[in-house]
């Protein structure tokens, strides 16, 4: 049975939380100090519903470059 894999962008403003959230799910550690990301990628084995699933995360800066994107048109959902 082969895997699985799902391509997740992080997004938002500088300091919201992303780097911590991401490091949480990923490694399950809380960071608790502040080090601006540049942009980290990780990649997560985890099952869903029973099936295995690879993540690529990728974690990006707090920039104003994505605020042009139309976040609703750039979502897929999957079914």
């Amino acid at each position: 049975m082969s895997q699985r894999e799902y391509h997740i962008v992080v997004l938002g403003s500088g300091g919201v939380g992303k780097s911590c959230l991401t490091a949480q799910f990923v490694q399950n550690v809380w960071i608790e100090s502040y080090d601006p990301t540049i942009e980290d990628s990780y990649r997560k084995a985890i099952e869903v519903d029973g099936r295995h699933v690879i993540l690529e995360i990728l974690d990006t800066a707090g920039t104003e470059q994505f605020s042009k994107f139309n976040i609703p048109k750039s979502v897929r959902t999957t079914r």
